[in-house]
């Protein structure tokens, strides 16, 4: 009986080795006991040194309680070094993944870093060229009304040339006159004098009243001369002004 109980034993702490896991081990103690229990069992029915039998349970039960203390140890060494193997692994995996990451984080870093200069570079292009706009636009302008002035002034030039033009002509035409009425005045004194003198039978008796109405005529012209003369002056400081003189 013993020796059935030892490979029994035997056979059972193997068993229990190989598990890695408290559930099995108690249901091979359990198996052991209840093997023993029914050799005890029997001996007793048969009458057979229920005595012996009862300490060779006793002593088996001791041996299987150490067995199953050593089995809980190794199975907790076991378990502690899978756990220290999966913590290891886990820390290994866990730098992994953070130096995966912050690999990402860097480049994503770097990429930022370049599109914030390309961005930089990109605004002041859009500045510089604003700028370039808004001077373009300021020298348009400046253009547009210098343009419009010289319009105008082509306008008024060309105005003051034609007034200048008739203004010259007028007095030019009055200067004529005026030499004419000149002359005509004098021969119409000559002939007025000579009637009022009774002196000459060929003096004419209006001759005094030609003159009186040629020298009204010479002073008008006289008056007409000094105003187209104040015009002409007035037009020439005018063109001088504008610097078409």
């Amino acid at each position: 009986m013993n020796k059935q109980s030892d490979g029994l034993d035997d056979e059972d702490v193997v068993v229990i080795e190989q598990r890695d896991k408290k559930t099995y081990i108690y249901i091979g103690i359990a198996a052991v006991i209840g093997i023993a229990a029914g050799g005890l069992l029997g001996g007793i029915l048969s009458g057979q040194r229920w005595e012996q039998a009862y300490q060779s349970l006793e002593s088996r039960y001791h041996q299987l309680e150490q067995a199953n203390q050593k089995t809980l140890v190794t199975s907790d060494q076991q378990t502690r070094a899978q756990i220290q193997q999966l913590t290891k692994e886990f820390d290994q995996k866990l730098a992994e993944e953070k130096s995966h990451y912050q690999q990402q984080v860097d480049e994503l870093n770097a990429q930022i870093a370049t599109l914030t200069q390309e961005k930089s570079a990109l605004d002041k292009q859009l500045s510089d060229q604003q700028s370039q706009m808004s001077q373009v636009n300021e020298r348009n302008n400046r253009l547009n009304r210098q343009a419009d002035l010289q319009a105008s002034l082509f306008e008024r030039s060309r105005e003051l040339f034609q007034k200048e033009l008739k203004v010259k002509q007028s007095l030019e035409s009055l200067e004529k006159e005026k030499e004419t009425l000149q002359q005509k005045i004098k021969a119409l004194k000559k002939e007025c004098d000579l009637y009022l003198e009774g002196t000459s039978w060929d003096a004419h008796s209006d001759a005094c009243d030609q003159q009186d109405e040629a020298n009204g005529r010479l002073g008008k012209v006289n008056q007409l001369i000094r105003v187209n003369q104040m015009d002409l002056k007035e037009i020439q400081s005018l063109a001088k002004e504008l610097g078409v003189e």
